[in-house]
């Protein structure tokens, strides 16, 4: 038995353990969208997976249902991780001829 509110305060000892944000704003801002993607890329998960199921299913083989969970994780963490990378490559310009 523990006394009321224990867990309560067991929880916010470990949530004020963690590293606030940066005092540099230009990491604070990274670090927030770090955060937005990879709660996005969670959301995702859920469909995703059942997407995957769902393939693996329709088209009978464990081999795609395994390559579809495999490059469905794959692609949620570089969204997740990388993304800010993944749109500066996408948003360099080309250089034209």
């Amino acid at each position: 038995m523990s006394f009321p509110l224990f867990d309560l305060y067991k929880d916010l000892a470990v949530a004020q353990s963690s590293p606030g944000p940066p005092e540099d704003p230009t990491k604070a801002d990274e670090v927030e969208a770090r955060t937005l993607r990879r709660r996005l890329a969670a959301i995702a998960w859920v469909p995703g997976a059942a997407g995957a199921l769902a393939l693996g299913g329709w088209s009978g083989s464990v081999i795609v249902g395994v390559a579809a969970f495999v490059l469905l994780a794959a692609s949620l963490w570089l969204f997740a991780e990388r993304g800010d990378r993944l749109a500066g490559l996408i948003r360099r310009s080309r250089p034209t001829s």
